[in-house]
């Protein structure tokens, strides 16, 4: 019986000692996480409501015309306009407020999205990309919960008018399809896929998109896909329009 006793004793003891190690060893407290929305008010515009990038940027060479990598940073997360002034061209994310909602002329209603209004705010993101990513975190490996999302003006005249290199209508065979991909901070990757327009309909509203599925990433980039489409890719213009972003640090 005393023998039982000690060895209780002791293991109380033991308990007592493990605890106190370990709450001594940790190297930092456990910090909540907090979550911040990208919203793109802070950019500001020129006089026809868009930024598209400038020449204010690092200077690249954009297949042998000079180019301008612009970077717009909000809450940790980077988004690269890249400006060909030669070319009167950009590719990446720009940031617009603008309110009209059809397709004209290339500028300025490709800076257009179809509800003519941001999700919230004045402004929104137009996304165009080449190579361009959205670094989320200063780099870091974060959540990203989600983003709101709209179709952009001259995607929206291809599907209802043709494309000019594909006529006509969308039909309820044609699709229209963003990839998201996040990068994981080991390199691998994991996709989201977003419908723009299927089943003979096209997205005419801001709609969610739920990215918890990813777990934590270091960056997004996207990628489009469509029915309309020859040897060089799709022919569909390849834009679709974003707010709202939630990263959860």
């Amino acid at each position: 019986m005393k023998t039982n006793k000690f060895f209780a004793f002791a293991a109380l003891v033991c308990g007592f000692a493990m605890s106190f190690t370990s709450c001594s060893n940790e190297d930092s407290p456990i910090v909540p996480s907090k979550t911040v929305t990208i919203s793109f008010e802070n950019q500001p515009l020129n006089d026809l409501g868009f930024w598209c990038g400038d020449e204010t940027g690092e200077k690249v060479d954009n297949f042998g015309a000079e180019a301008y990598e612009c970077t717009y940073t909000e809450n940790g997360a980077s988004f690269v306009a890249t400006y060909t002034p030669s070319w009167a061209s950009w590719s990446g994310f720009a940031i617009s407020s603008r309110t009209e909602t059809g397709f004209k002329d290339i500028t300025p209603d490709q800076f257009n999205n179809i509800t003519g209004k941001a999700h919230s705010g004045n402004n929104f993101c137009v996304v165009y990309p080449y190579f361009e990513t959205i670094v989320v975190n200063d780099g870091k490996p974060a959540f990203v919960n989600g983003f709101w999302f709209t179709n952009e003006a001259w995607a929206v005249d291809a599907i209802v008018n043709g494309d000019g290199m594909t006529p006509g209508s969308f039909d309820k065979t044609d699709w229209f399809k963003c990839t998201v991909t996040g990068k994981k901070q080991s390199g691998g990757t994991v996709t989201v896929d977003i419908d723009l327009a299927k089943d003979g309909d096209y997205v005419k509203e801001w709609k969610y998109c739920d990215l918890s599925s990813m777990g934590k990433v270091v960056e997004l980039s996207f990628s489009f896909t469509s029915s309309r489409a020859n040897d060089w890719g799709p022919t569909t213009p390849m834009y679709m329009c974003i707010d709202d972003l939630e990263i959860e640090k």
